[in-house]
């Protein structure tokens, strides 16, 4: 593979704290040198001036539906999905069908993944069998098959004897717990058994005034707790959203304009340390159903960017330095993986962005096999253009390079 040079874009990167215009030089899958570097001979040359250098983009709430759900995604077709929005790593959810509960089901994500995704995969398993809420997974197997997580995203798990009993199990294997948010009275539950048992817990997909409140006293006493906001809780509020539109449907639901006020202020003030889409693709026929009975979740892998450039950076509602870090080390901190870094030796994973690309959505061009998107028909301003994997261009100017393993 040809040593990769990326010219004259503005390298941005708060965790190295690197914010400076010059070269990034990729040999293999490292980054050899930052700063002002000279062309070696034939090395492949992006000219990136007037463009952000950013590490690669890491979506930790993505779900990419293989197995059992291929009609609505695949490992293929999700991760390129992924590399057209700037995204080198994703990590997926094990609500698939079967859901994700044994090593063997672990080990299949991870095979297929290496024949077929566009960029790094991480598989979460689920906290337990069947997504049931009842009898705890086996984590050390799972840990060992190369679950990164532990989650029964779509599903809280209700029974606080349980949650306890998944958190102890999970601090014996070092395992991220990463559950879904079902309103203030289970964050404080487990915010209680996250204190009791010295164990992290990160609450996805936080939609609530009172749950930002919950994270930040949790912070404030010390406590391994996290939490995460999605493009459109963060973008969209209930009062605007069109009334029986079935692609404004999502679990937790849009909010009030509080709300959205409440986690905006969250992510400025560091309480909400991540940034994911929850990428949810369904089909046309899950999405035409009365508005009651549609199944809920929008994709946004294409359009996080897009949309939080011009709903909060644009805006000034949040610093760029406060966005870049919960995509990418936020991120790589609650899983406990290697952060993305513009620094000589960090992998080299690299998301290119235009912050003055004026682009209109439009599902039908998506590299996702799904089309239910809030954003549809919007105007946005701010477009990843290019993402490497591993000294690999994986998209450029909207072209998905061949695929392959990444990781």
């Amino acid at each position: 593979m040809k040593a990769l040079l990326i010219k004259g874009g503005r390298l941005f990167d708060p965790a190295s704290r690197v914010d400076a215009v010059g070269d990034l030089l990729i040999q293999g899958d490292r980054i050899a040198a930052v700063g002002s570097v000279e062309r070696v001979g034939e090395e492949q040359v992006i000219e990136a001036a007037g463009l952000f250098v950013l590490p690669g983009l890491m979506d930790i709430h993505v779900h990419l539906r293989e197995p059992g759900q291929e009609h609505k995604e695949t490992i293929a077709s999700g991760t390129r999905a992924a590399a057209a929005g700037g995204f080198a790593l994703v990590a997926c959810e094990p609500n698939t069908s079967p859901p994700r509960d044994t090593a063997a089901r672990v080990r299949e994500v991870l095979e297929i993944a290496a024949r077929r995704a566009a960029v790094r995969v991480l598989p979460k398993c689920a906290i337990t069998r069947g997504q049931q809420g009842e009898k705890v997974t086996d984590f050390a197997a799972l840990r060992a098959a190369g679950a990164v997580a532990a989650s029964d995203d779509g599903f809280a798990v209700a029974d606080a004897g349980v949650m306890r009993e998944a958190m102890a199990a999970a601090k014996r294997v070092r395992l991220p717990l990463t559950v879904h948010v079902d309103g203030p009275e289970m964050v404080e539950r487990d915010i209680g058994l996250a204190a009791e048992l010295d164990w992290r817990v990160h609450f996805s997909h936080v939609s609530l005034a009172e749950e930002v409140e919950l994270i930040a006293g949790a912070r404030d006493r010390g406590l391994r707790v996290s939490g995460e906001a999605t493009p459109h809780h963060l973008s969209l509020c209930a009062e605007e959203a069109p009334e029986g539109d079935a692609n404004f449907r999502v679990n937790p639901p849009l909010r009030s304009a509080r709300d959205r006020a409440a986690l905006r202020q969250g992510l400025a003030d560091g309480v909400i340390s991540v940034i994911a889409s929850d990428h949810a693709p369904h089909s046309a026929e899950d999405k035409a159903q009365p508005y009651d009975q549609a199944r809920p979740g929008v994709i946004g892998l294409e359009t996080t960017v897009g949309v939080i450039w011009g709903e909060l950076i644009r805006s000034g509602l949040v610093a760029l330095e406060t966005v870049v870090k919960a995509t990418t080390s936020g991120p790589a901190e609650v899983l406990g993986i290697e952060a993305p870094a513009l620094r000589e030796g960090a992998m080299g994973d690299v998301a290119l962005v235009d912050p003055e690309c004026d682009w209109v959505v439009d599902p039908e061009q998506f590299q996702s096999k799904a089309r239910n998107c809030p954003f549809a028909g919007r105007k946005l301003r701010g477009k990843a253009v290019a993402t490497i994997v591993g000294g690999r261009v994986v998209m450029r100017e909207d072209e998905i390079m061949e695929l392959g393993a990444a990781a």
